[in-house]
């Protein structure tokens, strides 16, 4: 059976969420399309792993699946969509958050936008008012647009949906942090790959927290880091 798309979902203590993100996975229209959902549970000490099984048991749709890839230690953000990508089997593939911060159908939505064409990225672009997060990202994207060269609107948005074929040109992508949603950007806009938007809303997380954020080191750490990335990436010959 040929698949359709692939969604990957990077979970990390997520297990509140598993359910609830499934669920709404599963209730989309997707009775014209075969789909797969990718969890990838990465290096979690919650019981992510034990609930995201538990749905997969439960699944008994024909048309989609529900995948669950294991990783003992944490890859980082960019290597847990990273290793979902691998195994995706979608003629479209992608990812978005697992936290409930952005809805599903938007994946749903960018891939009805994009489905018959294939030098192509679509991804969301927030329209609500973010508070500090949004003060950050503003930041990081004037920061990109001068180091990079091009103009980077709303990097970090999701969800990001592509045809697979796009892949050959993602061959260096980037564990750590959340510089992949710099990465691909980057090099679509580099290869002069077309960028399809949608507006979407970003909800507040319900249940966890964001492990950049955790404490006022990992929050410096993840600023300079994404700095510094932006210079290896400019300068990189790859």
């Amino acid at each position: 059976m040929s698949v359709n798309i692939s969604l990957v979902l990077p979970c990390y203590n997520e297990e509140e969420n598993i359910v609830l993100i499934c669920n709404e996975f599963l209730d989309l229209p997707l009775q014209k399309y075969n789909a797969e959902l990718i969890l990838v549970n990465n290096g979690s000490d919650d019981n992510t792993k034990s609930v995201a099984q538990k749905v997969i048991e439960k699944n008994n749709s024909r048309n989609i699946s529900i995948k669950l890839i294991n990783i003992e230690n944490n890859v980082g953000y960019g290597g847990g969509i990273a290793e979902g990508l691998k195994v995706a089997k979608g003629e479209y593939i992608g990812w978005s958050h697992a936290d409930l911060q952005t809805p599903i159908i938007d994946f749903l939505k960018l891939y009805l936008l994009i489905k018959d064409k294939k030098n192509i990225l679509g991804k969301g672009v927030r329209t609500n008012n973010r508070g500090f997060d949004g003060i950050i990202s503003r930041f990081h994207e004037k920061l990109a647009s001068v180091i990079l060269g091009y103009q980077m609107i709303e990097v970090n948005a999701q969800p990001k949906i592509f045809n697979k074929d796009l892949l050959k040109l993602f061959s260096n992508i980037p564990y750590k942090w959340t510089t992949i949603d710099t990465y691909v950007m980057y090099i679509c806009l580099k290869n002069n790959i077309q960028i399809e938007t949608i507006e979407v809303v970003f909800n507040t997380r319900k249940f966890g927290h964001s492990k950049w954020k955790n404490n006022f080191v990992s929050f410096i750490s993840h600023i300079l880091f994404n700095l510094l990335y932006l210079f290896k990436l400019r300068f990189s010959k790859k």
